[in-house]
């Protein structure tokens, strides 16, 4: 049971900072947008713009390139796991 509860903190964890890392990254654009873009020079604004352009793509953590770990798929994931926990406790 305590190896139950620490692999379930473990991925907790994980699937935490990948949504934590998925709002952050969201709000990378708004941010640069609101700084004071229109006094830098020109070399600057492009390095801006491509950091805007960039930043509309969501940043996520994937297990293995299959799996977003988001709070979402930590909840799916705790849910499969007590129905297979229910399942081996009905049978033993």
């Amino acid at each position: 049971m305590f190896l139950y509860i620490a692999k379930t903190l473990e991925v907790f964890v994980f699937c935490y900072a990948g949504e934590f890392l998925s709002s952050k990254s969201k709000s990378i654009s708004d941010v640069v947008y609101e700084s004071l873009w229109y006094d830098m020079v020109p070399s600057d604004r492009r390095i801006l713009l491509f950091i805007m352009v960039r930043s509309q793509k969501r940043l996520t953590i994937t297990a293995g390139k299959v799996f977003d770990l988001t709070l979402e798929g930590f909840m799916s994931v705790m849910k499969a796991s007590a129905s297979y926990m229910s399942v081996l406790h009905a049978m033993y």
